[in-house]
């Protein structure tokens, strides 16, 4: 096999798929980057079993093989080359060289064969989506999951496609997030997508340009440009995300989004470190925003102004979870919908239409006596 690419063409595409080469693993194959060349198209692939990222390129100099290349070695030393053409050539050992005008390098690569086959899924649905809706869809909710391994369900996105709309959840039983778009899909199915694929996702996707998603019995499949990512999809069922969404929350806190992320991150400095626990009184005279640590004998309090129309509450949540939400909010401010100190809380732009609404909620901790 022998070819010929532009060193940063070649940087680029070994930037995307070193997404999903893991760090740890006991099939040494899964380190490498399988390289194919037929007629003048170059192919690469990169998976860990779960993802797949699959990219080709034209090339020059062309003569048709494959083989699979060690990635940490090569995607180090392609990064250290000069802007220049980079030469390659393999023999029968699989022993990969790599020429430019600075000098040669070796590289002992693998049999292609090893690199594991392709699965071959029936298509279910096909659907067109704008690169922008399907990256502020992920940026909305994704942050949301659960890192538990053993709540399977919950450490990815459930995406529901209906012809007329999406709705995306995502949660971690301490927080839910909901994001409602009014975008034609022309599909309906239900899955969980790992939240491992949507961050490549939103990693290298162009904003402008259509993506194409293609619905599989066991996986999904997006293409854009020359640039293909496979996952497997989750196949434990979802939670009833509805029954958990207050309907009753009518008493509402109107506040600056940044000066409450400022606020929460200085007084919350004080706050146990296990369960950051912050509190906030709501009354019609602001925020009082505190917390103490007993074991260190440490306490912070601000007082914040907001808009207010209900009876007071004091309540407390985890203060990484709060700010974690109110980072997302996109407008200068944000509505807190409460009822209750112990029910959950919800928290919207104020922009929130139904075109595109977003619903996040937060759950309470129970306020230490």
């Amino acid at each position: 096999m022998n070819f010929s690419i532009n060193k940063n063409t070649l940087q680029n595409l070994l930037t995307e798929h070193h997404k999903v080469i893991p760090l740890r693993t006991t099939l040494p194959i899964l380190s490498t980057a399988f390289f194919k060349i037929e007629k003048d198209i170059l192919t690469i692939k990169t998976t860990d079993l779960e993802q797949t990222i699959t990219s080709s390129t034209r090339i020059e100099d062309e003569q048709d093989g494959k083989v699979c290349i060690p990635m940490a070695k090569l995607h180090e030393i392609v990064s250290a080359m000069p802007d220049d053409k980079i030469k390659f050539s393999t023999n029968e050992d699989f022993l990969i060289e790599l020429n430019n005008k600075q000098g040669a390098y070796k590289i002992t690569g693998r049999s292609p064969e090893e690199f594991p086959e392709d699965s071959v899924n029936k298509v279910l649905d096909k659907l067109k989506l704008k690169g922008q809706v399907l990256y502020n869809i992920i940026n909305n909710t994704a942050y949301a999951t659960s890192k538990d391994d053993l709540k399977p369900a919950l450490s990815g996105v459930y995406f529901n496609f209906k012809k007329d709309g999406i709705v995306a959840v995502a949660t971690d039983g301490h927080r839910l997030v909901k994001n409602t778009i009014k975008e034609t899909t022309n599909a309906d199915q239900s899955l969980v997508i790992p939240v491992k694929f949507l961050n490549i996702i939103k990693n290298v996707i162009d904003k402008k340009e259509t993506i194409i998603i293609d619905i599989k019995e066991n996986s999904l499949s997006t293409k854009q440009g020359n640039l293909i990512i496979e996952t497997r999809v989750i196949k434990e069922s979802y939670p009833d995300f509805n029954s958990v969404i207050p309907e009753n929350n009518t008493i509402r806190a109107n506040v600056n989004t940044h000066n409450l992320i400022s606020c929460l991150k200085r007084v919350s400095i004080f706050s146990n470190r296990t369960t950051k626990q912050t509190i906030l009184d709501f009354s019609e005279k602001g925020i009082v925003v505190s917390a103490q640590d007993p074991e260190t004998s440490t306490s912070g309090k601000e007082h914040i102004d907001c808009e207010y129309n209900g009876e007071n509450i004091t309540t407390s949540y985890n203060a990484k979870y709060l700010i974690d939400v109110l980072q997302h909010i996109k407008t200068k401010e944000v509505n807190i919908y409460l009822s209750a100190p112990l029910s959950a809380a919800t928290i919207q732009e104020t922009d929130n239409s139904k075109e595109d609404e977003t619903i996040n909620l937060l759950m309470p901790l129970r306020l230490n006596n």
